[in-house]
């Protein structure tokens, strides 16, 4: 099937152009690919969008523009050393060159690089719609993707590394190129806590460390080739009580 590409010059237009069928494009590696799941007919390329390839610190926090590729961002002096640390997740040099930080949040990947990391800090979304721009909670998004899929992601703004915030984070693959079948991150900010964690084949989830038990006993884990539900279960509950007591949490129990 032939596509279509269109080249909106604003925010505004590409917003406009989006219907039935349509997908907003930057770096192209959810496309790309055997099995994707985009479909679309026709794709509005942003990545020619003046203002989203930015990447701005003021006051306590970082923002990073939606077509701000992985190796800007790891570059880039203002980004946080946590956010880094998901980045170099993809191990792929040219994929890096090509994959977007907004791209790989739209995506909401259940092996997302960035997304567990992105949930433990807190993060904000800016978006542009049909109603116009506003910022969400990343975990808003998530939680209603239905009602944001004609919405674009024009920034990712993170909590900044002076304002304390504490975010660790693990990657499970076979190997160092591979998609992940387990990522976990923890965040800290003042006596908050928070969890990102990423299932292969089973979603992405972002509970309370109060209530991560009942969460975590409904998801739906899966045996698949990476390993069985048990030890999925396993590896993750000890990796979060790892992270809880190098958060300076006393005691595992709560997660």
């Amino acid at each position: 099937m032939n596509s279509e590409f269109l080249s909106p010059v604003s925010v505004d237009e590409a917003v406009s152009l989006m219907g039935e069928g349509c997908a907003f494009f930057a770096g192209g590696t959810e496309t790309e690919h055997l099995n994707s799941r985009v479909s679309a007919s026709t794709f509005i390329l942003i990545s020619g969008i003046e203002g989203l390839d930015v990447i701005d610190a003021s006051g306590d926090a970082v923002r990073i523009g939606s077509t701000v590729t992985f190796t800007k961002a790891l570059k880039a002096p203002e980004v946080p050393e946590y956010f880094k640390a998901a980045l170099r997740y993809c191990g792929s040099l040219q994929k890096r060159n090509m994959a977007t930080i907004g791209g790989n949040v739209a995506s909401w990947r259940c092996d997302s690089y960035l997304v567990p990391t992105l949930l433990a800090a807190g993060t904000q979304l800016e978006i542009a719609d049909e109603t116009g721009c506003r910022e969400i909670s990343l975990e808003e998004y998530g939680q209603n993707r239905e009602a944001f899929k004609k919405a674009l992601i024009t920034a990712v703004i993170i909590p900044s590394e002076k304002t304390g915030v504490n975010v660790i984070s693990k990657r499970y693959a076979n190997t160092v190129e591979s998609h992940a079948y387990l990522t976990i991150a923890m965040g800290k900010m003042n006596d908050s806590y928070r969890i990102g964690l990423a299932v292969k084949g089973s979603g992405i989830y972002t509970p309370d460390i109060k209530n991560w038990g009942v969460v975590w006993k409904m998801a739906d884990v899966k045996d698949d080739m990476f390993g069985s539900e048990a030890y999925k279960r396993y590896i993750t509950g000890v990796t979060l009580d790892d992270m809880y007591e190098k958060l300076g949490g006393e005691g595992g129990d709560q997660v």
